[in-house]
């Protein structure tokens, strides 16, 4: 447990502000719990509409209160008609105005990644698209060209099922001010993402890769993507509040939920984030009623009303699974096309979820049910809020009948031992400072118990507990999530995924990359830079006090190379821990402070190396006495350390 607590110790110091920054539409980690209230009724009950209701009104009442927030709208349709739309809470506190659910417009972030796959289809229906083909080849008059890194080209396919191989990144997602939104085609080029890994090996959740499949759209039709949207999504299914636009046209404007965040129990207000890409899903503003439309529209096989937009086998090939993250457990979630599989208690569920900084939102289909559920919330305490509605109302509507483990079987202690280390997200920057996003807020600790229960720990999730179903195959205890280890032919886990996941793959690292080492070094490194600080400001003053040897010329230059390294790591560790405070700003338009820390991590660079060079002048002609020479040794070598993990974290990129 102490190694626990250095590691949260030293967390708050580094990123004490991350836990209160936008979980920025990549997807925040659901965490799947069961609501205590939450009593199991037969799924024939869903029929009565008043029962629903009341159930609804307590659940979402504790909601909102629980979780700190003003304001939500929920939609539920089945057997091909809405059973309940209704707001709840305020979507402006100021005016005291409440959430109505045909009138109050939010923000859904990459919930609206569902329009763009369902555009998509509508090309491949229309032989304007092929989900096999290389995307390179639907670019021809197009400056973004996907580069040639692997043999195997990506295709819309590999984009559906976000495993393409970018690596992710946030820049050119956010733009200051919607006059300076530039056209989709040069913020894609400009922006483009490295490809990390073959495409199809492995699903890593990817907003560009999503952009750019309507960018693809969009070169083959004769709009623009969010005009192509309007007349073939929104206009045929009466979603008559829905749009791209930034900012909200003028009759949208005053039904806007203003988006909210909570501090000492008290809500501050925020101005709207002006998104870039419109596949991504960002900029999309819509009604709960709405939704509610595109959910009857998938579920009776493509039609609404008298209108269809896309035929039922199109409907079925989307719903289905098209990205198997494990052969051997195929119960384990994985990707449908566009859809994220979110199967719980043996019920076939697809959806999509979706983050701004303020607003979160879910919409899930049961398609064997006939039956549907969206939910948005202004504030971000709608990120767990939304997993446990989902969990609620599936284990009321249809409960699990399969009796938890809850005992590790013989032998589970030796096989979770070997199953203990850091497992990070393959949703993460590989070439930029946006990186740390990843390192710290998508990297599960996997630990084990004595007993044989496995536990995970990450930033902004408590500590859970799992218990093995099979070899490699871990129940959550109290709760219905799983975790799936993939081995290597010498049998050590390779790989982690997460049931209540889909679109994510997390990957072992090695324990020089872990976060206790990661922490432990960052930590020591400050440490060590303000005892340079000290000894450098506080040494004059001590020799005058006590007297001593002047130091010599070289001596000084050491101390003062040392010195300003100490202080040049600092201030370079704080100007980005300031600019992740600040990130979509800095996304949009970088600071002249964040400018100037990038140049001032290759000067502390040039610097360290100076100041080990340093250090063997100070052992060869015995520089001070031997216990200052061994402290300048240690903060050199810190030095070193420290420049190590920045560049691991991708702050100090080489």
């Amino acid at each position: 447990m102490k190694h626990r607590s250095i590691h949260t110790a030293v967390v708050l110091v580094l990123v004490a502000a991350l836990v209160s920054t936008p979980a920025i539409a990549t997807a925040a980690t659901p965490t799947v719990r069961s609501a205590d209230s939450t009593e199991q009724v037969d799924p024939t009950d869903l029929s009565d509409p008043d029962e629903f209701e009341r159930w609804l009104d307590e659940t979402m009442a504790d909601q909102l209160e629980r979780h700190h927030i003003p304001g939500a709208a929920v939609v539920v349709v089945n057997d091909g008609d809405v059973l309940l739309a209704k707001g709840y809470g305020y979507a402006d506190l100021e005016a005291g105005r409440p959430v109505v659910a045909n009138e109050t417009v939010f923000s859904i972030g990459s919930t609206g990644k569902l329009v763009t796959w369902t555009a998509v289809m509508q090309g491949v229906e229309d032989d304007r698209l092929d989900l096999d083909r290389d995307v390179n080849g639907y670019l021809a008059d197009s400056t973004v060209t996907v580069p040639d890194t692997y043999a195997e080209p990506i295709t819309l396919e590999h984009l559906g099922t976000h495993s393409a191989g970018f690596e992710d990144i946030f820049a050119g997602m956010v733009a200051d001010d919607p006059d300076e939104v530039r056209p989709m085609e040069k913020i894609l080029a400009d922006h483009q993402p490295a490809r990390v890994r073959p495409p199809g090996e492995f699903v890593a959740y990817s907003n560009y890769g999503t952009a750019l499949a309507g960018h693809v759209l969009a070169e083959q039709s004769d709009a623009t993507f969010t005009e192509y949207a309007d007349e073939r999504i929104f206009t045929p299914l009466g979603m008559d509040d829905t749009t791209y636009a930034q900012p909200l046209p003028h009759e949208l404007e005053p039904r806007r939920a203003i988006g909210y965040t909570s501090q000492n129990g008290e809500y501050q207000a925020h101005d709207p984030v002006i998104w870039t890409l419109p596949p991504e899903g960002g900029s999309l503003r819509t009604t709960a009623t709405d939704m509610g439309h595109f959910m009857l529209a998938h579920l009776n096989e493509g039609t609404y009303g008298s209108e269809r937009i896309l035929e039922a086998e199109t409907v079925r090939e989307m719903h289905s699974r098209q990205f198997t993250k494990s052969e051997a457990v195929p119960e384990l979630n994985g990707m449908a096309f566009g859809f994220i599989e979110m199967d719980r208690n043996g019920e076939t569920i697809v959806g999509h979820w979706g983050d701004t900084p303020r607003f979160k939102s879910l919409l899930a289909l049961y398609p064997e049910r006939d039956t549907g559920i969206f939910v948005v919330y202004n504030s971000p305490g709608g990120g767990p809020a939304r997993f446990e509605l989902l969990q609620a109302f599936t284990d009321r509507y249809y409960p699990q009948s399969d009796t938890p483990v809850v005992e590790p079987p013989n032998g589970a202690t030796d096989r979770a031992r070997e199953l203990a280390g850091d497992y990070r997200s393959l949703t993460v920057s590989e070439s930029s400072w946006e990186r740390v996003l990843g390192v710290m807020t998508r990297t599960f600790t996997v630990g084990a118990t004595d007993e044989g229960y496995l536990t995970t720990t990450a930033l902004g999730e408590e500590t859970r507990q799992w218990v093995e179903r099979r070899p490699g195959v871990y129940e959550e205890v109290g709760g219905s999530d799983m975790l799936v280890f993939r081995v290597d032919e010498d049998g050590r886990a390779t790989h982690m995924f997460r049931h209540a996941f889909g679109p994510a793959t997390y990957e072992r690292v090695p324990w020089y990359e872990s976060l206790t080492v990661l922490q432990a070094v960052l930590g020591a490194g400050v440490v060590a830079f303000l005892s340079v600080l000290l000894l450098w400001l506080g040494g004059p003053v001590w020799r005058r006090w006590r007297g001593g040897i002047v130091p010599s010329d070289r001596e000084r230059a050491a101390r003062w190379l040392l010195g300003t390294v100490s202080l040049l790591w600092l201030a370079v560790l704080v100007i980005f821990l300031l600019a992740w405070i600040n990130f979509n700003a800095e996304a949009a338009s970088p600071s002249l402070a964040l400018q100037t820390g990038k140049v001032l991590r290759y000067v502390a660079l040039a610097g360290t190396i100076g100041a080990v060079v340093a250090t063997g002048f100070a052992w060869r002609d015995s520089y001070w006495t031997r216990s200052a020479r061994l402290h300048y040794s240690v903060v050199s070598a810190l030095t070193l350390l420290f420049a190590w993990q920045l560049y691991l974290l991708r702050i100090l990129p080489l």
